[in-house]
């Protein structure tokens, strides 16, 4: 006779995270403490039915044995990679034929396709609890929803943000312009959701906090970049509100060097605290700042055509202008140099260094 395993899935870990209980849980009397233990921490938790749910099921089959594993509360890759691990596990010690998945949502059904490729599925129960009908229903679920920090991620910023916005262009009397900034961030918190932006951006902010705590230079180079470069930018508003080419491109080459020393503060200061903090030497950083002065110069010598080919009607005029221009020749001459020159300097460093590394 063929032995089933029924299954229970917590994708995000609210058995360990709420009783500190280790999965995976294998067996039925483990399960039911599990379950029980859960229940005290957190009637409402639709994992509390789907325990009990999978204890029921489990009864019912002759030859079955039960298991309950969990991911991780980052829900996505490391989840994933846990609850495959698991379930490895589980199928080494019970050695079933067939699984029957017990689940409590489609977030746990995600993974379906790592049990499918390690046995057969013989059957997927969905737990769905049984809710009032009432007003009062209604208003308990609505402030459950809002207080699941899931959901409150997924739902209730983007409505937070788009009524804050709203509301401080009605306060300042400018509602086309609130519309306008509303689409404008709900398309940037969209786009930042569908690349998973919130994960860099969260790591940027606790590396900004550690950095305050522990008096790194780098934290303040970016900041001073980032207002240098807001600052060279807003400068230029004028010229580009303007829509004249010819000045926006000017105005463009006029701000090329500021950007460069704020993107430069940056790797400087991440020099300093590691020969300083570390005690180690970033050699790799040295071709920084020949890459990023070779790269205006380029970028300078390029405004300087667009500009000329803005100002001349013939192309070949402008050619002709050019070879003899004394500012453009060293531009491009001084972008070659100076790139060279770093990257000799870099393989110099390199040996120097690596050979003591």
């Amino acid at each position: 006779m063929s032995k089933t395993l029924v299954l229970c899935v917590d994708r995000d870990n609210d058995l360990g995270r709420k009783t500190e209980i280790k999965s995976p849980v294998i067996g039925r009397e483990a399960n039911l403490k599990a379950a029980e233990k859960l229940a005290l921490a957190d009637p409402e938790d639709s994992d509390v039915n789907c325990m009990f749910s999978a204890i029921a099921t489990h009864d019912k089959i002759e030859d079955s044995e039960i298991a309950t594993i969990c991911g991780d509360v980052n829900i996505g890759v490391m989840s994933d990679k846990k609850i495959a691990e698991e379930l490895d596990e589980v199928l080494s010690k019970v050695k079933p034929d067939s699984v029957i998945l017990i689940s409590d949502g489609a977030e746990d059904e995600y993974i379906i396709p790592i049990i499918e490729s390690r046995i057969k599925i013989d059957g997927i129960k969905r737990v769905v609890v049984k809710q009032s009908k009432t007003l009062e229903g209604a208003y308990y679920l609505l402030t459950k929803f809002m207080e699941d920090e899931k959901l409150q991620k997924k739902f209730m910023l983007p409505l937070s943000i788009v009524l804050i916005v709203w509301g401080l262009a009605a306060l300042f009397g400018s509602i086309s312009i609130g519309s306008s900034a509303i689409i404008l961030v709900l398309g940037l918190y969209l786009f930042g959701r569908v690349f998973h932006f919130e994960k860099y951006l969260s790591k940027a902010g606790k590396e900004v906090v550690a950095g305050l705590k522990s008096g790194r230079l780098t934290v303040v180079a970016a900041i001073l970049s980032t207002f240098i470069i807001t600052i060279a930018i807003l400068s230029t508003k004028k010229v580009i509100a303007s829509g004249d080419a010819k000045q926006i491109v000017e105005g463009i080459n006029e701000i090329l060097i500021w950007v460069i020393v704020a993107l430069l503060l940056v790797p400087a200061g991440r020099f300093v605290d590691a020969y300083f903090k570390e005690r180690r030497v970033l050699w790799q950083y040295v071709i920084i700042p020949f890459s990023l002065i070779s790269i205006g110069l380029i970028f300078s010598a390029s405004m300087t055509v667009i500009f000329e080919i803005l100002s001349e009607e013939s192309i070949s005029t402008v050619i002709n202008k050019l070879a003899f221009s004394l500012p453009f020749i060293t531009k491009i001459v001084g972008a070659i140099l100076i790139a060279f020159i770093g990257m000799m300097l870099y393989h110099i460093v390199e040996d120097i260094y690596r050979g003591r590394e």
